[in-house]
């Protein structure tokens, strides 16, 4: 008999171990879009606790009360992020994380926000264009950023070029729950993006009137007097 005609049953050993090796396989019909859709960051003492061992996977996050995350609004198609191993030789390996893009312009707001992240320690949290979030640095390892800004030319743009710099034991964790985001910088925005059910947005008007709820990464349109699009991200 052949080992793709054993069953299971015959093969598990005792004691099975669910964190023990698995079949690796593409995931078939599935798009493959490369590129970061959006970060946010939050400081390391939101957070309570960490689970260091267990699966890879994380359903859940042990927050201090009233923890939020905060969101980086990059220019579009700007936002990246590469995981690469950094080798110790005897003493084994770690994961080495960037996250990157670009703040255009050199405004006021956004020089004290960025003047608010100097010698912080953060974790990021990122959803990709495919719709997978990750969680990127822990607690204990956490995210340290950098910025250069240059005021450019008549042919290159006025921007800052920034980076989420860390090294971890274990490489960036899924993440599949939720997550609340700070409204600081959005008071004056006419609409408001507050967290709904089973991982959507609602959609408010400044009134508090809700206008929608989408699921994140999807496209709404408002039809009023004026044809309005959002980008839920």
């Amino acid at each position: 008999m052949t080992l793709d005609q054993a069953s299971a049953a015959d093969l598990a050993p005792a004691g099975y171990d669910p964190f023990g090796l698995r079949n690796l396989a593409r995931e078939p019909g599935l798009d493959n879009l490369g590129g970061v859709e959006a970060l946010w960051y939050t400081p390391v003492s939101s957070f309570r606790s960490w689970p260091l061992a267990g699966e890879l996977a994380l359903a859940h996050l042990d927050l201090v009360p009233g923890a939020v995350w905060y969101q980086l609004v990059s220019t579009r198609g700007t936002v990246s992020y590469e995981q690469t191993r950094k080798p110790l030789g005897r003493h084994g390996e770690l994961f080495a994380h960037k996250l990157k893009g670009v703040l255009p312009r050199h405004s006021a707001a956004l020089a004290a926000g960025l003047e608010t992240m100097e010698s912080g320690r953060f974790v990021a949290l990122y959803r990709d264009l495919n719709g997978q979030v990750q969680l990127v640095g822990t607690p204990t390892e956490p995210l340290s950023f950098q910025d250069a800004y240059s005021a450019g030319s008549q042919t290159a743009r006025n921007n800052y070029d920034w980076q989420l710099l860390g090294q971890t034991v274990r490489r960036a964790r899924p993440y599949a729950g939720t997550w609340a985001v700070s409204g600081r910088g959005l008071e004056g925005e006419g609409l408001v993006l507050q967290p709904g059910a089973g991982g959507a947005v609602e959609l408010r008007s400044a009134e508090g009137r809700l206008l929608a709820t989408v699921p994140a990464g999807r496209t709404v349109v408002l039809r009023s007097g004026f044809k309005l699009s959002y980008q839920i991200i």
